[in-house]
């Protein structure tokens, strides 16, 4: 915002006298006239310098001049980069604006606009910005960095907003690091052999000009007594048992590459910020454990599928992961890999039993005869229309966040013969994340085996947002998905009852039916559906549901999936969205504040086996974010029960997606003639976690309610 306008009010007076009087003689034409110029604000009152704080901001200008045609030109063509103004020209008496961009460097700008006629300056506007706290930051750990006895060449990333200079805090160390070239966000050190019988250890600062801001780190260097030559083999399961730190010993590993560095489906970095993904991750595995590592640097991951690695692994880092919670090599050197040779595939552990994945955490397994519970969409069911994947995402999306996949990952539900659940994920960077439409039968899943540790489960009882840790599977390629037969001969669970997927938003529905087995999805307001991608809170209406109806290919040229994505029928489903969430006046279905979803009118009669519920959901910024199941006999009871503990819609802006949902169901409603379910929001509080507002947008997908008998 504008801090400072230098008023000149007796100039002001000044000229609104000389205008007054202008305008009284303006009928005859006085070719004698003295010429002038007077630039005022909005208050009238004269104005010729004009200041800003960092965040930038608008000033309009009123010019009166008898000079005829201006154009306003700035003194130096560079000032443009944070000085805009409209119009640029004119004729005589005039009103224009000028902007100036937010300030995000630490240097105060100045800069001046003339009002130029016949090619002189007749007049000046001068504007002034302060400049940014200096800021400096470079990407190396607090322990330091670790270079190779042989001597090495390393570039340290540094994000400031200042000039900075590089230095050795010892001159002396110049006899061993030499600074190298730097570019305005980098700066490259080389490091010489170590011929000696001592480590070394030297002190590198970065300073920015003319501050006391600066970072110092450490560049360690071990002796020859260190060197790979020296170094022990042990195997993966006694190096993660050293525990988190640095490690001390002389030691390697060998292990095969299980990861596909080539279709990049990797875990996710995982912050209170949200999401984001670089491409330095490698898993190894050896006879013992699987290896999670990430690479100092994404250009070193340079390691394919099924090639044996030998990794020396003196002075690399151990580190627990904010995300898994689980241990990982974090920053590996470049010159850690020793070698890298063509091998054989690793054989994978067969399991039928998805309570055994934490006995293998970061290795390979085949999931023997599993299901998808919910078929639908492709791996990554995420709106590819945004432009703000893979960037952290504003405190106020986080709230949802905690519980749900974030912006760039998505996970389907896989259900084993006994009823056991976990997620296969896949990322927004998965080069085969649309190839084909998640199959409906029960097959084979190859993967590696990953922790999560989030807040997958609300827990109702107390309110508490408490990290649950949970396991999952990632593929590396979409041909890890096999054996998946027709649907009829080979799924694990019967459908019970589907409503939906919807392909086709152009017409309206007076009700939404199951299009297997009984039943009916409707919402507090009505039954009726608006056939539109807008809506009000008088009904529910159609909006798309943001996952592909069909596959899609990779087009190299064209970089793009085609067919091309977009708010187009045959190219993704659409969903049912409802809005007003709370004491919505239009509301008919409904005796309580929270509006509903209800599934009227369903039936598990002659189904005696575990019965389940799946949908996708999800809220925008402004919609309910707790919900709660609950059923009864019928639509119209007085008294529900509640199914589990409340749960949380995710929201739309933070997942850009409609995450899936599955709730094993009370054993009363097995084999039960007739019953309604509803999806009640239980708080007028909306999923940025505001409090008081809930009259924004919430979505479903599709739902289905499945048996297994077990």
């Amino acid at each position: 915002m504008k801090t400072m306008i230098k008023r000149l009010c007796i100039f002001a007076a000044g000229a609104a006298a000389l205008v007054s009087a202008a305008l009284a003689t303006s009928c005859e034409k006085d070719e004698t006239q003295e010429k002038y110029v007077y630039i005022l604000d909005n208050d009238k009152n004269g104005i010729q310098e004009v200041s800003f704080n960092t965040a930038g901001g608008t000033q309009d200008f009123l010019m009166y001049s008898n000079y005829g045609s201006w154009k306003l030109v700035p003194t130096y063509e560079e000032d443009l980069e944070w000085l805009s103004y409209w119009p640029t020209e004119g004729v005589g008496d005039a009103r224009f604006s000028a902007m100036v961009e937010k300030n995000t460097t630490a240097y105060q700008r100045h800069g001046t606009l003339n009002i130029v006629v016949d090619g002189l300056s007749v007049a000046t506007i001068r504007f002034n910005q302060a400049g940014d706290e200096p800021k400096l930051k470079v990407n190396v750990k607090e322990s330091g960095k670790t270079v190779s006895v042989k001597g090495e060449t390393f570039t340290v990333g540094v994000e400031s907003n200042i000039d900075w200079v590089a230095e050795l805090v010892d001159p002396a160390d110049a006899s061993w690091v030499t600074i190298g070239d730097f570019t305005p966000v980098s700066q490259t050190f080389t490091c010489a052999a170590n011929p000696g019988s001592e480590p070394r250890e030297a002190q590198v600062r970065i300073r920015a000009y003319g501050t006391s801001v600066s970072c110092v780190f450490a560049i360690m260097q071990a002796d020859r007594s260190s060197a790979f030559e020296e170094a022990e083999k042990i195997t993966v399961a006694d190096l993660l048992a050293m525990g988190e730190g640095k490690i001390a010993r002389n030691v390697y590993v060998a292990g095969s590459v299980i990861s596909d560095r080539t279709t990049r489906n990797y875990p996710v970095a995982y912050s209170t910020g949200g999401g984001e993904q670089v491409n330095n991750t490698m898993f190894i595995q050896d006879e013992t454990g699987g290896l999670w590592i990430e690479f100092d640097d994404a250009a070193d991951n340079t390691c394919d599928l099924n090639q044996v690695v030998t990794l020396h692994m003196y002075g690399q880092h151990i580190e627990r992961d904010a995300y898994t919670n689980g241990l990982k090599i974090a920053g590996l050197s470049s010159t850690a890999v020793q070698s890298a040779v063509a091998g054989t595939p690793v054989e994978p552990v067969v399991i039928d039993d998805l309570t055994k994945l934490p006995a293998y955490e970061n290795r390979l397994v085949t999931l023997r005869n599993v299901e998808f519970a919910l078929p639908y969409g492709t791996l990554v069911n995420i709106n590819e229309g945004v432009s703000y994947l893979g960037i952290k995402q504003g405190a106020a999306y986080q709230a949802s966040a905690d519980y749900n996949d974030l912006t760039i990952e998505y996970g389907h539900y896989l259900r084993d013969a006994k009823g056991n659940t976990a997620k296969l994920y896949t990322t927004w960077s998965f080069t085969e994340r649309a190839l084909s439409m998640i199959p409906e039968g029960a097959g084979d899943i190859t993967g590696i085996v990953n922790k999560r540790y989030k807040c997958d489960v609300y827990d109702g009882r107390d309110q508490m947002r408490r990290p649950v840790e949970s396991w999952c599977v990632r593929i590396r390629r979409e041909s890890d998905i096999t054996n998946f037969k027709a649907p009829a001969a080979s799924r694990l669970s019967k459908t019970v009852m589907q409503i939906g997927p919807w392909t086709d938003n152009a017409g309206a529905m007076q009700s939404v039916t199951a299009s297997v087995g009984q039943g009916q999805l409707k919402h507090s307001v009505g039954e009726d559906v608006l056939g539109s991608t807008s809506g009000n809170t008088q009904q529910m209406y159609l909006a798309w549901a943001h996952a592909r109806c069909t596959a899609a290919t990779w087009d190299a040229v064209k970089n793009a999936w085609l067919p091309a994505y977009g708010n187009t029928k045959g190219v993704q489903y659409v969903a049912v969205m409802a809005q007003g969430w709370w004491k919505n006046t239009a509301a008919v279905n409904t005796d309580t504040d929270g509006c509903c979803w209800i599934l009227s009118n369903l039936s598990t009669k002659g189904f005696t086996g575990q019965i389940s519920l799946q949908f996708t959901a999800s809220s925008n910024t402004a919609g309910p974010m707790y919900f709660q199941m609950e059923w009864a006999d019928t639509d119209n009871a007085k008294t529900w029960t509640p199914i589990g503990n409340e749960y949380v819609a995710s929201n739309w802006h933070n997942s850009i997606a409609a995450p899936e949902y599955l709730f094993v169901l009370p054993d009363e409603l097995k084999d039960r003639e007739s019953f309604s379910i509803r999806l009640r929001a239980t708080r007028q509080r909306n999923a940025s976690d505001t409090e008081n507002t809930a009259s924004g947008t919430s979505r479903i997908g599709v739902v289905r309610m499945s048996c297994l008998d077990l």
